[in-house]
């Protein structure tokens, strides 16, 4: 599993346009047997940045052979060849997760996750 973390500098004036074409990527990546979660995050204090977050069941050599060259990702780079300002992205192997207990007081327990790493095998959210 492969989790990919994207910061990207767009104009502050279309980072709103950003964000429509990033969920109409999303709508269609969603759909690929290998994809897990993502979440498209505009920052609170800085109009400029739009951080992406996305897991994958890919290795990052099988994600850029396989996913990235899908025709629904050209909307996405032309945009940011005409209003970006900068973009970084993060290959990260996750080592750690949690996520709240909604049986009682969702908001203010944590409860480990066991990751797919600790136990050797592949896995698929959902």
């Amino acid at each position: 599993m492969i989790t990919l973390n994207v910061f990207v500098r767009v104009k502050p004036e279309h980072r709103e346009e950003l964000l429509e074409v990033g969920h109409t990527l999303f709508d269609a990546l969603a759909k690929e047997p290998t994809f897990i979660d993502a979440w498209i995050n505009a920052a609170v204090d800085q109009s400029d940045l739009v951080v992406v977050y996305e897991r994958w069941n890919e290795t990052k050599e099988s994600f850029v052979q396989n996913i990235l060259p899908k025709p629904y990702y050209a909307p996405y780079l032309a945009l940011l060849e005409r209003v970006g300002l900068g973009r970084e992205a993060f290959w990260l192997e996750e080592r750690g997760a949690w996520r709240a207990e909604t049986s009682r007081h969702p908001q203010s327990r944590l409860t480990p996750i066991k990751p797919a790493w600790s136990t050797g095998k592949n896995f698929r959210a959902g």
